[in-house]
């Protein structure tokens, strides 16, 4: 879910942080995430308490984590042998 995604959906910035109880800034520091994505957990929390209205895309943080984090074969459970 990105910040453009959730600002859309409540109007404004302010809505966002106090639909989640954060500051203002807290939601301005989300926009230089890659991808503009807001939180994982925050995400999940959004579509649960919103009844689905917000869709939560597990797969687009999945993709950021293995793009971010450059793992060894043995690391990612590759049987050698």
């Amino acid at each position: 879910m990105t910040t453009d995604d959730i600002e859309n959906y409540f109007g404004s910035t302010e809505k966002v942080a106090e639909f989640f109880g954060i500051t203002s800034e807290a939601v301005y520091q989300w926009r230089n995430r890659t991808g503009r994505l807001i939180p994982k957990g925050r995400a999940a929390e959004a579509a649960y308490r919103t009844g689905g209205k917000l869709v939560f895309h597990p797969d687009l943080y999945e993709k950021r984590s293995e793009a971010s984090v450059k793992l060894k074969p043995q690391e990612k459970g590759v049987n050698r042998g």
